[in-house]
């Protein structure tokens, strides 16, 4: 059995965004998520990260929106953040700086089940020498190996 894909923040994001290159991209990999739901994952601190980016920018309500649809798409698909992420995810600062806390964390918790793929429009995953990142943008190369 294939361990499932981490999903990242960025792909709910564009796909509920502004125009952008990488909308329509992410809106056909959440779809592809609908279709395969036990082919993705995500962490608590993508809807950390949803909180924080909709409350800064003060447009909560659309936010919400984005918020509540992402949360019904991985229902039950969210693992929890815990103690050993944390030290893992600081464990790998030492080796990837500049890496922001919350990929070394998602990368931490990705590493904890076994996943090796990330979908993401964010390169610094692709600075993790074990993880496959794949680009919202090249969907019809990978989607058929999900």
């Amino acid at each position: 059995m294939i361990c499932p894909i981490f999903l990242d923040t960025n792909i709910a994001i564009y796909a509920s965004g502004r125009p952008h290159i990488y909308k329509s991209p992410c809106a056909q990999v959440l779809n592809l998520v609908a279709e395969r739901p036990t082919s993705f994952f995500t962490d608590a601190e993508v809807f950390q990260e949803l909180l924080h980016r909709y409350l800064s920018l003060q447009i909560w309500p659309q936010g919400k929106e984005v918020f509540q649809r992402f949360g019904r798409l991985m229902q039950d698909r969210v693992e929890s953040i815990i103690h050993g992420d944390l030290e893992q995810a600081a464990l790998l600062a030492d080796t990837f700086q500049g890496v922001s806390a919350r990929d070394l964390l998602h990368r931490a918790v990705m590493a904890r089940l076994g996943s090796g793929r990330i979908v993401s429009a964010d390169r610094d995953f692709g600075r993790f020498p074990e993880v496959e990142r794949l680009d919202p943008l090249e969907i019809d190369l990978w989607r058929t190996s999900i």
